[in-house]
């Protein structure tokens, strides 16, 4: 069975403190981005473009996202100012430096995965740690007209320009969708993308033994989203694929 660090309830709404596994990791291990200094990457200039037109600078500096966001960890706590060295306090890579199609690929071979576990519209679902950057409390956001209704919206984070996910909408989940709490922040080629979800659940720690991948067939509903199933007891976590989720943003 996987090995997990239970995170307490607090992660489904409350004010007291959380699990310093999931705050210490992030604290330790987690590289958070530089403030933006002007510059986009190329995902980011085709998202931007794409909703907010070709002077997008401009429209960004009258809606007020040229400012960073104040933004609060899952503990209640503000975030921490972001830092500069170029690699976690782990010594591994940010996966903006890694390709996102091969990370995903690499997992399959791994002999152990973290991942991060949460709940949307009653489904247990998980990401790789790799590829989250921190988990935040939901925030304001600014909305865009033209944006499909998966794409709630956008806000500055730490700097850089983030579109946040409404994973029950994206993904046609059809269950009881509850309110939407927590945002788990990922990097992926380049851009932050947000994830919103009810509640942080569990921190997974599994043997790649307990992992089912190539399970297209099985998952049925947003299947090109869904690496593999983690079996947890006598329960199924479907593994989002980041950088699938992250192509159909920009592909929206």
């Amino acid at each position: 069975m996987p090995g997990r660090w239970r995170i307490r309830p607090s992660c489904r709404g409350g004010r007291g403190p959380v699990s310093p596994s999931l705050e210490q990791y992030f604290e330790q291990s987690v590289l958070l981005p530089e403030q933006g200094g002007g510059t986009f990457s190329e995902a980011e200039r085709a998202f931007l473009s794409r909703y907010m037109g070709d002077d997008f600078e401009a429209a960004l500096a009258r809606s007020g996202l040229s400012r960073p966001a104040a933004v609060v960890t899952v503990s209640g706590e503000p975030a921490p100012d972001p830092v500069s060295d170029p690699t976690p306090a782990d010594g591994r890579p940010s996966a903006d430096v890694e390709d996102a199609a091969a990370l995903e690929a690499a997992l399959a071979e791994a002999r152990e995965l973290k991942l991060v576990g949460f709940t949307v519209a009653g489904q247990e679902l998980a990401v790789p740690i790799a590829q989250v950057q921190e988990v935040l409390r939901a925030m304001p956001l600014t909305r865009l007209p033209a944006a499909p209704a998966h794409i709630v919206g956008v806000t500055n984070l730490r700097g850089r320009v983030a579109p946040m996910v409404d994973l029950a909408r994206i993904m046609d989940l059809c269950g009881n969708c509850a309110e939407q709490r927590f945002v788990i922040v990922c990097r992926c080629r380049g851009m932050l993308v947000g994830l919103l979800v009810e509640a942080i659940s569990t921190m997974h720690q599994a043997s790649g033994d307990d992992v089912e991948w190539g399970i297209e067939a099985r998952v049925g509903v947003a299947s090109d989203m869904v690496l593999g199933l983690l079996k947890v007891g006598e329960r199924l976590v479907k593994i989002l694929s980041v950088d699938s989720l992250f192509q159909k943003v920009l592909k929206s």
